[in-house]
C-alpha cells in the first residue's frame, strides 16, 4: 500500500504537501496543548474488557485520578487501589510530549490525500519508539479548514505482520479524535480506541479493545 502511495505522488506532485501546507501543520500542532494535564481537569469514561469505569482527573489533588464508578456502581477499595497503581503506571511510562500529535508522526512523510472545502487528510508514516513496528503501520491525519484544528489521527495495520520472531499481529488500531474545549480554547483528546490482535509462538492469542472518552473539561491553573 505504501508504495502505491509513493508511484501516486510521483506521478502526481501537486499532491504532495507543498510549502504551503507547512503554515496549516504548524498551527494546527500549536493549537494542541501539550500541558492539558497540567492545567485542566476532565472526565475519563473507559471500557475495557467489557468493564466501563469512570474516572476523574485533577492535576491539584495529590493522587490526580479519582476512581468514580465501575459499571455504574461504587467501586470498591481493591477497584480504586488497582486504579490509581494503573494510573502511575502510565503517567510514568508517558514520557514528555510522546503523546503530542507530532510526536506521534515524520513530518517529513506528511502527504495531502484529500481535499475538499471543509477538511485536509493527509496520509503519513508513524513514529514512536519502536519503529519496527511503526514501519508495518500506516497514518492518517484530517485537519479542519475552518479552525485549522486536528479533527482525528488514525494509526492502523492494512495487513498481518510479524514485528519479531514468534510474534504475528493480525490486527492494529490507534485511533484518536480531538476537540477544543471552547471555541478559541487548545485542542484536547476528545476520544480514544485501541486495538490489537495478535499471536505469538502459535499458542498464546491477544485481543485486546479499549475505548475511551474524555469530557467534562475544567480549566484549573495558568492562564486560560
Amino acid at each position: 500500500m505504501r508504495i502505491n502511495y509513493c508511484l501516486l505522488f510521483l506521478c502526481f506532485p501537486s499532491l504532495c504537501v507543498a510549502d504551503n501546507y507547512t503554515d496549516i501543520l504548524q498551527q494546527a500542532f500549536a493549537r494542541f496543548d501539550d500541558n492539558y494535564q497540567e492545567e485542566w481537569a476532565f472526565t475519563e469514561e473507559r471500557i475495557f474488557k467489557e468493564v466501563t469505569s469512570r474516572g476523574r482527573y485533577d492535576p491539584r489533588s495529590e493522587d490526580r485520578w479519582s476512581l468514580l464508578t465501575v459499571d455504574g456502581r461504587t467501586p470498591t477499595e481493591k477497584e480504586i487501589s488497582t486504579y490509581r497503581e494503573d494510573k502511575s503506571k502510565e503517567a510514568n511510562g508517558r514520557g514528555a510530549g510522546k503523546n503530542s500529535p507530532e510526536a506521534m508522526m515524520n513530518p517529513e512523510s506528511l502527504s495531502l490525500i484529500e481535499e475538499t472545502e471543509n477538511y485536509w487528510l493527509f496520509d503519513f508514516l508513524p513514529a514512536g519508539d519502536n519503529q519496527k513496528f511503526m514501519e508495518y503501520l500506516n497514518g492518517e491525519m484530517m485537519i479542519n479548514k475552518s479552525s485549522t484544528t486536528i479533527q482525528f489521527i488514525d494509526i492502523r495495520s492494512t495487513d498481518s505482520f510479524k514485528p519479531r520472531f514468534g510474534v504475528r499481529v493480525k490486527e492494529f488500531l490507534t485511533r484518536l479524535e480531538f476537540t477544543t474545549v471552547n471555541e478559541d480554547g487548545p485542542v484536547v483528546p476528545q476520544s480514544m480506541r485501541f486495538r490489537i490482535k495478535a499471536k505469538a509462538f502459535g499458542v498464546m492469542d491477544v485481543d485486546e479493545r479499549v475505548s475511551v472518552v474524555y469530557s467534562d473539561y475544567q480549566f484549573v491553573g495558568g492562564d486560560e
